[in-house]
């Protein structure tokens, strides 16, 4: 089969391109992204593409302002729109504490996400071949990657796609040969300081003498029977990712219970998945450790960075430290307020006259010349009750109320007084003894609160 119509078998057989598409091509210049521009450029009429060009300027060679002005000049050629960035990977890498390998695929991936959604592209098509796959397999195989990053490379992913993903480079020098396609050379793809150069150039080459020239066709079957298996896997973790956990506010719940007779793979699959969430740093040692979190007493917690994860009673919970900030809104009592919490909105005004029953309403005689605050818990809180005085801790516990929950239940407070606690969750509200309605009441406080259309 012709390589031009393996591409567009493959474009038919993952859905990669329908007609009227916008498509974004990666280009570095090198052969297989020109090969790619090539055979889109030839399916353009027939899909009704609409082509544009992204190329990145990584700033790590002397050539790499050469290559980039020759990717716009063989634009113009094909008389398409071509976009260019400069990234000082090496600044990056030291910045994020990345490989300059890692650093440069953030700052290309970044870089075409920001294009396709600035120009509202359908499909990110990238040069990606058969070769690339089982490099990757190798890559992954080494670092310890579990089913997922053996699957290696997928043809469609989000709005990334393949085209090329199985075929092989030799068929791609070939293609760019007989049909005079220019290319430029990355001197650094022969060096060894990076680890795909070494699979590359060394360790497959190695392989083929020892086991033949088809050895490359039977590791990249091996990778899809595996991606094969690892999708299957993928949509029982979704299923099983639905049942046992739950999003709140910031965190994100695992039940622990509901996960005990899982397959072990599922358990951490599902952690992974949380993980991938916060964008947190993944590796067997971490999900090890979140497995055993599981089965620990509880109050028990881990933190990776930013992310804590800590037993509460029957769950994991996940959540970002600096995402537990406290929060402060003083209240006007000589005005209407608007006040908006998480995705709720407040009013709260003083009133002579209760005007609405379905709002709360309290006795505001003896909070007129005191600070009066919308906030989130402190130390000390303390609320009335008509059997008497108690710990804001304390009504929590008795209301059973999970500790996550705690600190972004909302609080009506003068010092360390409660006056009326909102919880957003249950959308229960608790009003202080001292100041329910009464009989004699000549002045109200006035509050409304209603979650914002269009917010979760």
């Amino acid at each position: 089969m012709e390589l031009l119509e393996k591409v567009k078998s493959n474009i038919e057989k993952y859905g990669m391109l329908k007609k009227g598409f916008k498509v974004l091509i990666g280009c570095s210049g090198g052969v297989d992204s020109m090969v790619l521009l090539n055979c889109i450029c030839r399916l353009k009429d027939e899909y009704s593409l609409d082509i544009t060009v992204a190329h990145l300027n990584h700033m790590l060679r002397p050539e790499a302002d050469d290559d980039e002005k020759f990717v716009i000049e063989i634009c113009k050629r094909y008389n398409i729109k071509c976009i260019t960035r400069k990234v000082d990977v090496a600044k990056l890498k030291k910045e994020k504490g990345l490989s300059e390998e890692e650093a440069g695929r953030s700052a290309r991936y970044s870089f075409f996400y920001e294009v396709a959604e600035e120009l509202n592209i359908d499909r990110i098509l990238l040069g990606h071949n058969k070769n690339d796959v089982v490099e990757t397999f190798f890559l992954n195989l080494f670092r310890g990657s579990g089913l997922e990053g053996l699957a290696s490379v997928p043809p469609v992913r989000d709005i990334i796609a393949r085209p090329l993903i199985n075929i092989s480079r030799e068929e791609i020098e070939e293609f760019a040969r007989v049909n005079n396609i220019p290319f430029v050379v990355d001197k650094t793809n022969f060096s060894l300081k990076y680890k795909r150069n070494i699979v590359r150039n060394e360790i497959l080459p190695l392989i083929k003498e020892k086991f033949g020239e088809s050895v490359l066709n039977t590791i990249f079957r091996t990778v899809e029977i595996i991606r094969e298996e690892s999708d299957q896997i993928e949509e029982l973790a979704q299923k099983s990712f639905e049942e046992c956990v739950q999003k709140e506010d910031i965190y994100y719940v695992l039940n622990i219970e509901k996960t005990k007779n899982l397959p072990v793979f599922l358990r951490r699959r599902i952690i992974k998945m949380i993980l991938e969430y916060f964008n947190a740093p993944i590796s067997y040692d971490i999900l090890k450790e979140i497995e055993e979190l599981a089965s620990l007493s509880s109050g028990k917690k881990k933190v990776y960075n930013e992310l804590v994860v800590e037993r509460q009673n029957d769950e994991l919970v996940f959540y970002r430290k600096s995402e537990e900030s406290p929060f402060c809104f003083e209240i006007s009592l000589d005005k209407e307020n608007h006040v908006f919490y998480k995705s709720f909105k407040f009013n709260v005004k003083p009133t002579y006259r209760i005007e609405n029953p379905k709002n709360i309403y309290i006795d505001a005689q003896h909070i007129t010349q005191e600070k009066l605050y919308l906030r989130t818990r402190r130390d000390g809180d303390f609320i009335y009750f008509k059997t008497g005085k108690k710990k804001l801790k304390e009504w929590f516990i008795d209301k059973k109320i999970p500790k996550r929950r705690r600190s972004s239940i909302l609080l009506l407070a003068k010092g360390s007084e409660v006056i009326v606690i909102f919880d957003i969750y249950s959308n229960i509200v608790t009003i202080n003894h001292k100041y329910k309605i009464k009989p004699d009441t000549n002045i109200f406080l006035e509050i409304q609160f209603a979650k914002v259309k269009g917010e979760e």
